[in-house]
């Protein structure tokens, strides 16, 4: 087979994949025909710089001797030139390091400075050779200290006979190891301005280096939020001739920030691009987190039977790679057949999962995968083999000290089976929230030590255990430390709710009116007239005719009241006459509600009281 990557000898076009319809059957057939991946063992190229390309394209796959072999191919091509040169040595220097050959290295480095040499770029040469590895390993602390004080000695020096620019993208790699993206940013900036310097005064460059250094800054430009720029270059550097992990990168560039344009058929679009570059490739790492944006934008489009398909498509991909993160799309899988109502494949897939990871013991992932197996048997009414698994994702948290993730996960387990129709499954539910509670408490995360609080106090008030009553005293006592009394004021109005299914009647009423104060305060002047409808409906129910009357009344005559709400009140009022046997005062009543136009309807967070709410 014979193949270049060169932009002269590249003869396939990229992918011209167009949604909706050719996404699933191209992930179909990555998924599905390993057999049709190119056999890159076979492919060859008509020029040295085609094998350089190859030679690339191999290192990023992590084929280090496939990398060997093609750059030793390039080398022995007739009338190879110094630039493609410079870029095979490099490659080979590079590539010895990695299989820890020091003499094949120090021999590529040999050669590659007498070429430097012979071009009259003899400071260069005598600064590679004085440097040796720390110029393309990966620096630690110490190298980064010798490679700042090689770079401020090549600017003194103001001269472009220099290797600054290996010495920059040195330095930039460690600021990222430490998370200094603006340090990079400036670093290759810097780097890449010198390059075509370099290129414009007739200094020769390794072949394909400028297009690299370019694919590194696009990328930090992203990261640091300059969009537009990275979008520009990401653009160019797809223009320019440059080898296929490289034009997959760009491919995945565009993705990404098509994504992050909110623009998802042309994420979608380019991302499958950068998939199938990655898997012809085998660049296994690549070809996941393509595939992983994917199934991202197809989700975000609801269309969740192919998020799935796209998610086992970077599982294949991750676990034939033998990538690290392979766990982590495994799950995702496993989450996303969840949302697509696969419970049962969700179950076996997440099980698979949970006992890979247990023997690993990488406990966070595995937590987070009991969480998801945990909801796919709740799913099938399973709540006994629900409760185990969330027992032990919050275990396998607490081996990682994650006290606040365990604490959320048994709230959120607790608040599942308290809504369930099984009440034999109430006293689990009990116990999770409880054990939220002080996780919470011990966590000092109020907000999670609060809603904790409200859902034990509903699930005990639900079964008319008067502790609930005191846990929502503890609560609202809890949210009236936050500036805003929101959640205070909510919370009492569910105590009014309780109250009155305990029978108490006045308690009701006045803990509700409360609420509607404290409403009030915060601005929040529909929930004040709820929770004063909500007090009125506790009088109506205990056929309390006359105070009833005189609080709707006065709700209906309020300032700023939503028609919607008024409209409530008037038909409380009715209600009220009703119930006192002033039959036609109630009908002139409900007459003024009936005539109420409502433009609008009620927005979610009021609907616990609705135009029908006093008509019976």
């Amino acid at each position: 087979m014979e193949f270049s990557t060169s932009s002269a000898e590249f003869d396939g076009s990229d992918s011209q994949s167009d949604l909706p319809s050719l996404v699933e059957p191209k992930l179909r057939a990555l998924l599905g025909n390993r057999s049709a991946v190119a056999d890159l063992h076979q492919e060859t190229a008509h020029t040295a710089r085609g094998w350089l390309d190859l030679a690339h394209e191999a290192a990023y796959a992590d084929d280090l001797d496939r990398a060997l072999s093609c750059a030793t191919h390039g080398l022995a091509s007739a009338g190879t030139n110094p630039d493609v040169k410079l870029g095979l040595y490099r490659l080979l220097a590079s590539v010895h390091h990695k299989l820890e050959d020091e003499t094949g290295m120090q021999r590529a480095i040999q050669e590659r400075t007498k070429l430097l040499r012979s071009l009259g770029q003899t400071h260069q040469a005598e600064m590679e050779d004085q440097l040796g590895s720390i110029l393309f390993a990966e620096a630690d602390g110490f190298a980064a200290t010798v490679l700042q004080g090689v770079a401020d000695q090549e600017r003194s020096l103001d001269t472009i006979d220099t290797v600054l620019t290996d010495v920059l993208i040195g330095l930039a790699v460690h600021h990222m190891s430490q998370m200094r993206a603006d340090d990079a940013l400036d670093a290759i900036e810097e780097a890449v301005d010198l390059q075509r310097r370099r290129a414009d005064a007739g200094y020769r460059l390794s072949a394909g280096s400028l297009a690299n250094t370019e694919m590194f800054l696009a990328h930090l430009k992203f990261m640091n939020e300059e969009v537009d720029d990275a979008d520009e270059l990401s653009k160019a550097i797809l223009d320019s001739g440059c080898n296929r992990a490289v034009r997959a990168a760009m491919w995945m560039m565009q993705a990404v920030i098509a994504h992050h344009r909110n623009d998802m058929q042309q994420s979608a679009t380019f991302g499958l691009r950068a998939l199938e570059l990655y898997a012809r490739l085998q660049i296994r790492p690549g070809a996941a987190s393509a595939a992983s944006l994917v199934a991202s934008v197809a989700r975000r489009a609801e269309k969740h039977q192919l998020s799935v398909l796209a998610w086992r498509v970077a599982v294949d991909q991750a676990e034939q790679g033998e990538v690290e993160e392979a766990s982590g799309l495994v799950a995702a899988l496993g989450h996303q057949l969840l949302d697509a109502g696969e419970v049962t494949e969700a179950e076996e897939v997440l099980s698979g999962l949970v006992t890979r990871e247990r023997l690993n013991g990488n406990h966070h992932v595995l937590a987070h995968a009991l969480i998801d197996l945990a909801n796919a048997v709740s799913r099938q009414e399973r709540y006994r083999d629900a409760v185990t698994h969330w027992r032990d994702a919050i275990d396998a948290f607490i081996k990682v000290d994650r006290v606040r993730e365990a604490a959320r996960t048994s709230l959120a387990a607790g608040m599942k089976l308290a809504e369930t129709e099984h009440t034999h499954m109430y006293s689990e539910a009990e116990d999770l929230l409880r054990q939220a509670v002080e996780m919470a408490k011990a966590s000092e995360d109020p907000a999670v030590e609060t809603q904790g609080l409200r859902e034990l106090a509903k699930l005990l008030c639900e079964q008319t255990k008067p502790e609930g009553l005191k846990l929502y005293d503890q609560a609202i006592t809890l949210a009236s430390n936050d500036d805003v009394r929101y959640v205070a004021a909510d919370l009492t109005r569910l105590k009014a709710r309780a109250y009155a299914k305990f029978g108490k009647t006045n308690k009701a009423v006045a803990t509700a009116l409360t609420a509607a104060d404290m409403f009030e305060d915060e601005a929040e002047l529909a929930m004040g007239h709820c929770c004063e409808l909500l007090a009125g409906k506790f009088l109506v129910e205990k056929h309390k005719w006359v105070e009833a009357m005189t609080l709707f009344s006065t709700i209906a005559d309020a300032d700023g009241i939503k028609p919607q709400l008024r409209k409530a009140a008037l038909l409380g009022l009715a209600t009220a006459l009703r119930g006192q046997g002033d039959e036609a005062e109630a009908k002139r009543v409900n007459l003024q509600a009936e005539r109420i136009q409502i433009d609008t309807p009620l927005e979610p967070e009021y609907e616990f009281i609705t135009e029908t709410f006093f008509e019976d």
